[in-house]
Protein backbone atom coordinates (compact mmCIF):
# COMPACT_ATOMS: atom_id res chain seq x y z
CA UNK A 1 0.00 0.00 0.00
CA UNK A 2 1.51 3.46 -0.63
CA UNK A 3 1.09 6.44 1.60
CA UNK A 4 0.77 9.83 0.37
CA UNK A 5 4.09 12.01 1.78
CA UNK A 6 2.97 14.63 4.24
CA UNK A 7 4.16 16.98 1.86
CA UNK A 8 1.33 16.00 -0.74
CA UNK A 9 -1.03 16.29 2.11
CA UNK A 10 -0.02 19.78 3.10
CA UNK A 11 -0.07 20.65 -0.34
CA UNK A 12 -3.71 19.65 -0.74
CA UNK A 13 -4.80 21.15 2.33
CA UNK A 14 -3.39 24.32 1.44
CA UNK A 15 -5.32 24.14 -2.27
CA UNK A 16 -8.55 22.85 -0.61
CA UNK A 17 -8.14 25.94 2.35
CA UNK A 18 -7.18 28.24 -0.83
CA UNK A 19 -10.30 26.87 -3.00
CA UNK A 20 -12.91 27.70 0.15
CA UNK A 21 -11.97 31.37 -0.11
CA UNK A 22 -13.09 32.10 -3.83
CA UNK A 23 -16.59 33.77 -3.37
CA UNK A 24 -19.24 35.55 -5.75
CA UNK A 25 -21.07 39.02 -5.29
CA UNK A 26 -24.34 39.25 -7.54
CA UNK A 27 -25.30 42.64 -9.30
CA UNK A 28 -27.93 43.46 -6.11
CA UNK A 29 -25.09 43.02 -3.46
CA UNK A 30 -21.90 44.30 -2.38
CA UNK A 31 -19.75 42.42 -0.12
CA UNK A 32 -16.92 43.44 2.79
CA UNK A 33 -13.59 41.15 3.15
CA UNK A 34 -11.94 41.44 6.60
CA UNK A 35 -8.48 39.69 6.82
CA UNK A 36 -7.15 39.16 10.29
CA UNK A 37 -9.88 41.38 11.82
CA UNK A 38 -8.96 44.32 9.27
CA UNK A 39 -11.68 45.34 6.55
CA UNK A 40 -9.00 45.27 3.09
CA UNK A 41 -12.10 46.19 1.35
CA UNK A 42 -15.36 47.70 2.25
CA UNK A 43 -16.86 47.89 -1.26
CA UNK A 44 -16.46 44.74 -2.96
CA UNK A 45 -18.23 44.59 -6.70
CA UNK A 46 -19.93 41.93 -8.41
CA UNK A 47 -18.16 39.20 -9.51
CA UNK A 48 -15.73 36.32 -8.16
CA UNK A 49 -13.60 37.16 -5.92
CA UNK A 50 -11.33 35.29 -3.31
CA UNK A 51 -10.33 36.17 0.59
CA UNK A 52 -8.74 34.54 2.50
CA UNK A 53 -11.45 31.76 5.00
CA UNK A 54 -11.59 31.48 8.28
CA UNK A 55 -10.13 31.86 10.36
CA UNK A 56 -7.78 33.99 9.09
CA UNK A 57 -10.54 36.27 7.63
CA UNK A 58 -14.20 36.03 6.44
CA UNK A 59 -16.16 37.60 3.95
CA UNK A 60 -19.68 39.81 4.27
CA UNK A 61 -22.05 40.27 1.75
CA UNK A 62 -25.37 42.00 1.87
CA UNK A 63 -27.98 43.14 -0.89
CA UNK A 64 -27.25 46.62 -0.90
CA UNK A 65 -29.72 47.60 -4.62
CA UNK A 66 -32.96 46.34 -2.27
CA UNK A 67 -35.57 47.78 0.07
CA UNK A 68 -36.06 45.75 3.61
CA UNK A 69 -39.26 46.07 5.74
CA UNK A 70 -38.24 46.64 9.44
CA UNK A 71 -41.74 46.38 11.95
CA UNK A 72 -41.57 48.84 14.57
CA UNK A 73 -44.04 48.09 17.59
CA UNK A 74 -44.98 44.77 16.33
CA UNK A 75 -43.08 42.03 14.74
CA UNK A 76 -44.22 39.67 11.22
CA UNK A 77 -43.46 36.56 13.13
CA UNK A 78 -43.01 35.68 16.82
CA UNK A 79 -39.92 33.58 17.49
CA UNK A 80 -39.46 31.72 20.60
CA UNK A 81 -36.32 33.68 22.59
CA UNK A 82 -37.43 37.31 20.87
CA UNK A 83 -37.56 39.90 23.38
CA UNK A 84 -41.30 41.24 23.92
CA UNK A 85 -42.43 44.18 22.56
CA UNK A 86 -45.50 46.55 22.25
CA UNK A 87 -47.38 48.51 20.22
CA UNK A 88 -48.69 50.74 23.09
CA UNK A 89 -47.02 54.52 23.50
CA UNK A 90 -47.65 57.16 26.21
CA UNK A 91 -48.10 60.42 24.68
CA UNK A 92 -47.45 63.93 26.50
CA UNK A 93 -50.74 64.22 27.93
CA UNK A 94 -50.47 60.60 29.82
CA UNK A 95 -53.14 59.15 27.26
CA UNK A 96 -51.74 55.59 25.93
CA UNK A 97 -52.04 55.31 21.37
CA UNK A 98 -51.56 52.07 19.70
CA UNK A 99 -49.10 52.49 17.25
CA UNK A 100 -47.86 50.36 14.70
CA UNK A 101 -45.38 51.24 11.80
CA UNK A 102 -42.78 49.70 9.39
CA UNK A 103 -39.73 51.01 8.19
CA UNK A 104 -38.43 50.27 4.61
CA UNK A 105 -34.71 51.20 4.47
CA UNK A 106 -31.85 49.90 2.89
CA UNK A 107 -28.07 49.80 3.40
CA UNK A 108 -26.07 53.07 2.00
CA UNK A 109 -22.79 51.72 3.60
CA UNK A 110 -22.16 47.97 4.12
CA UNK A 111 -18.86 48.66 5.68
CA UNK A 112 -20.41 50.83 8.51
CA UNK A 113 -23.79 48.56 8.24
CA UNK A 114 -21.42 45.37 8.92
CA UNK A 115 -18.48 46.40 11.03
CA UNK A 116 -19.85 49.24 13.46
CA UNK A 117 -22.34 46.93 15.13
CA UNK A 118 -23.18 43.74 15.78
CA UNK A 119 -26.72 43.23 15.18
CA UNK A 120 -27.22 46.69 12.71
CA UNK A 121 -31.07 45.16 12.19
CA UNK A 122 -31.51 45.46 15.80
CA UNK A 123 -30.64 48.72 16.34
CA UNK A 124 -32.58 50.19 13.59
CA UNK A 125 -35.41 48.61 15.67
CA UNK A 126 -34.32 50.09 19.00
CA UNK A 127 -33.83 53.41 17.07
CA UNK A 128 -37.45 53.75 15.48
CA UNK A 129 -38.80 52.01 19.06
CA UNK A 130 -37.04 55.31 20.93
CA UNK A 131 -37.74 57.77 17.84
CA UNK A 132 -41.43 57.15 18.27
CA UNK A 133 -41.57 57.20 22.43
CA UNK A 134 -39.91 60.65 22.46
CA UNK A 135 -41.62 61.69 19.42
CA UNK A 136 -45.68 60.68 20.83
CA UNK A 137 -44.29 61.83 24.54
CA UNK A 138 -44.12 65.40 22.75
CA UNK A 139 -48.04 65.14 21.40
CA UNK A 140 -51.22 64.84 22.72
CA UNK A 141 -53.55 62.64 22.44
CA UNK A 142 -56.13 64.66 19.94
CA UNK A 143 -53.22 65.87 18.18
CA UNK A 144 -51.70 62.30 17.34
CA UNK A 145 -55.29 60.78 16.49
CA UNK A 146 -56.56 63.27 14.15
CA UNK A 147 -54.62 66.29 12.84
CA UNK A 148 -51.02 65.19 13.33
CA UNK A 149 -50.42 61.70 11.74
CA UNK A 150 -48.65 62.65 8.22
CA UNK A 151 -47.10 65.57 10.62
CA UNK A 152 -45.63 62.73 13.01
CA UNK A 153 -44.61 60.18 10.12
CA UNK A 154 -42.52 62.87 8.67
CA UNK A 155 -41.12 63.95 11.59
CA UNK A 156 -40.49 60.29 12.69
CA UNK A 157 -38.41 59.71 9.11
CA UNK A 158 -36.20 63.15 10.64
CA UNK A 159 -35.51 61.99 13.63
CA UNK A 160 -34.41 58.19 12.66
CA UNK A 161 -32.13 59.17 10.36
CA UNK A 162 -30.28 61.63 12.48
CA UNK A 163 -30.01 58.69 15.24
CA UNK A 164 -28.77 56.38 13.01
CA UNK A 165 -26.14 58.84 10.89
CA UNK A 166 -25.02 59.59 14.92
CA UNK A 167 -24.08 55.93 15.17
CA UNK A 168 -22.97 55.56 12.04
CA UNK A 169 -24.77 52.55 10.94
CA UNK A 170 -24.83 52.95 7.33
CA UNK A 171 -28.60 52.41 6.85
CA UNK A 172 -30.90 54.79 5.18
CA UNK A 173 -34.76 55.14 6.25
CA UNK A 174 -36.60 55.62 2.84
CA UNK A 175 -40.01 55.63 3.90
CA UNK A 176 -42.36 55.53 7.38
CA UNK A 177 -45.55 53.67 7.10
CA UNK A 178 -47.66 54.58 9.73
CA UNK A 179 -50.15 51.53 9.82
CA UNK A 180 -51.88 51.68 13.10
CA UNK A 181 -52.41 54.90 14.95
CA UNK A 182 -55.84 54.68 17.55
CA UNK A 183 -56.95 54.40 20.65
CA UNK A 184 -56.32 51.27 22.76
CA UNK A 185 -58.37 48.58 21.92
CA UNK A 186 -59.07 47.31 25.39
CA UNK A 187 -61.71 49.02 27.63
CA UNK A 188 -64.16 50.31 25.13
CA UNK A 189 -62.03 53.51 24.51
CA UNK A 190 -61.11 52.76 20.71
CA UNK A 191 -65.00 52.67 20.49
CA UNK A 192 -65.76 55.63 22.50
CA UNK A 193 -63.43 57.64 20.09
CA UNK A 194 -64.81 56.09 16.82
CA UNK A 195 -67.95 57.61 18.12
CA UNK A 196 -66.51 60.81 18.59
CA UNK A 197 -64.94 60.29 15.26
CA UNK A 198 -68.11 59.62 13.36
CA UNK A 199 -70.19 62.60 14.97
CA UNK A 200 -67.00 64.73 13.95
CA UNK A 201 -67.41 63.13 10.49
CA UNK A 202 -70.98 63.60 10.39
CA UNK A 203 -71.08 67.44 11.37
CA UNK A 204 -68.33 68.38 8.45
CA UNK A 205 -70.57 66.51 6.18
CA UNK A 206 -73.57 68.64 7.19
CA UNK A 207 -71.66 71.86 7.37
CA UNK A 208 -70.47 70.80 3.47
CA UNK A 209 -74.00 69.57 2.57
CA UNK A 210 -75.07 72.93 4.18
CA UNK A 211 -72.50 75.41 1.83
CA UNK A 212 -73.62 73.33 -1.22
CA UNK A 213 -77.16 73.90 -0.63
CA UNK A 214 -76.42 77.82 0.00
CA UNK A 215 -74.16 78.12 -2.77
CA UNK A 216 -77.30 76.71 -4.84
CA UNK A 217 -79.53 79.10 -3.07
CA UNK A 218 -77.32 82.33 -3.85
CA UNK A 219 -76.85 80.73 -7.38
CA UNK A 220 -80.25 80.38 -8.18
CA UNK A 221 -80.95 83.86 -6.64
CA UNK A 222 -78.09 85.19 -9.11
CA UNK A 223 -79.76 84.06 -11.96
CA UNK A 224 -83.43 85.44 -10.67
CA UNK A 225 -82.08 88.84 -10.51
CA UNK A 226 -80.07 88.82 -13.46
CA UNK A 227 -83.80 88.22 -15.39
CA UNK A 228 -85.34 90.19 -13.52
CA UNK A 229 -81.97 93.17 -14.58
CA UNK A 230 -82.72 91.88 -18.22
CA UNK A 231 -86.41 91.97 -18.47
CA UNK A 232 -86.65 95.19 -16.97
CA UNK A 233 -83.65 96.51 -19.35
CA UNK A 234 -85.40 95.33 -22.10
CA UNK A 235 -89.16 96.85 -20.93
CA UNK A 236 -87.08 100.27 -20.40
CA UNK A 237 -85.56 100.26 -23.68
CA UNK A 238 -88.94 99.26 -25.19
CA UNK A 239 -91.03 102.30 -23.28
CA UNK A 240 -88.57 104.33 -24.43
CA UNK A 241 -88.57 103.72 -28.00
CA UNK A 242 -92.13 104.31 -27.90
CA UNK A 243 -91.82 107.34 -26.15
CA UNK A 244 -89.32 108.83 -28.34
CA UNK A 245 -91.48 107.86 -31.45
CA UNK A 246 -94.10 109.33 -30.13
CA UNK A 247 -92.65 112.14 -29.07
CA UNK A 248 -90.68 112.38 -32.66
CA UNK A 249 -94.18 112.30 -33.95
CA UNK A 250 -95.79 115.07 -32.07
CA UNK A 251 -93.24 117.44 -33.31
CA UNK A 252 -93.69 116.60 -36.49
CA UNK A 253 -97.50 117.23 -35.84
CA UNK A 254 -96.81 120.25 -34.06
CA UNK A 255 -94.66 121.64 -37.04
CA UNK A 256 -97.36 120.60 -39.75
CA UNK A 257 -99.81 122.41 -37.67
CA UNK A 258 -97.39 125.49 -37.19
CA UNK A 259 -97.31 125.39 -41.58
CA UNK A 260 -100.87 124.60 -41.63
CA UNK A 261 -103.03 124.71 -38.90
CA UNK A 262 -106.44 123.73 -40.68
CA UNK A 263 -105.05 120.78 -42.72
CA UNK A 264 -103.69 119.42 -39.76
CA UNK A 265 -106.69 119.36 -37.82
CA UNK A 266 -108.72 118.59 -40.22
CA UNK A 267 -106.15 115.18 -40.89
CA UNK A 268 -106.16 114.37 -36.88
CA UNK A 269 -109.71 114.22 -36.89
CA UNK A 270 -110.20 112.09 -39.63
CA UNK A 271 -107.56 109.87 -38.22
CA UNK A 272 -109.22 109.88 -34.60
CA UNK A 273 -112.87 109.28 -36.42
CA UNK A 274 -111.22 106.11 -38.72
CA UNK A 275 -109.27 104.83 -35.55
CA UNK A 276 -112.58 105.10 -32.92
CA UNK A 277 -115.26 104.61 -35.99
CA UNK A 278 -114.87 100.68 -35.76
CA UNK A 279 -115.37 100.37 -32.29
CA UNK A 280 -118.76 102.16 -32.36
CA UNK A 281 -122.07 99.88 -32.65
CA UNK A 282 -124.80 101.38 -34.56
CA UNK A 283 -128.27 101.10 -34.11
CA UNK A 284 -131.04 101.70 -36.73
CA UNK A 285 -134.56 102.36 -34.80
CA UNK A 286 -137.47 103.39 -36.69
CA UNK A 287 -140.05 105.61 -35.36
CA UNK A 288 -143.05 105.25 -34.67
CA UNK A 289 -146.40 105.79 -35.66
CA UNK A 290 -146.97 109.03 -34.13
CA UNK A 291 -143.55 109.99 -35.34
CA UNK A 292 -141.64 109.98 -32.08
CA UNK A 293 -138.29 107.39 -31.84
CA UNK A 294 -138.09 105.51 -28.50
CA UNK A 295 -134.42 105.97 -27.30
CA UNK A 296 -134.43 103.35 -24.10
CA UNK A 297 -132.34 100.25 -25.67
CA UNK A 298 -131.71 97.33 -23.46
CA UNK A 299 -128.54 95.67 -24.30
Amino acid sequence: MIRPSKGLVAVAVVALYAAAGFYSVASDESGVAIRLGRAVDRGVLPGIHWNAPWPLGRTIVEKTATSFIMPIGFRFVERVGDPPTSDLWLTGDTNVVTARMTVQYSIASLGDFALAHETPRQLLRRVGERAAGALLAGENVDGVLTGRRQAIGRELHTRMQELLDTSATGIRVQSISLQELAPPVSGGVRTAFQDVQNASSDRERMIQEAHAYAAQIEAETTGEVQQIKSTARSDRHARVTRSAARAARFQSLAQEHARSPWLTEQRIYLETIERLLPNIETYVIEPSESGTVNLRILR
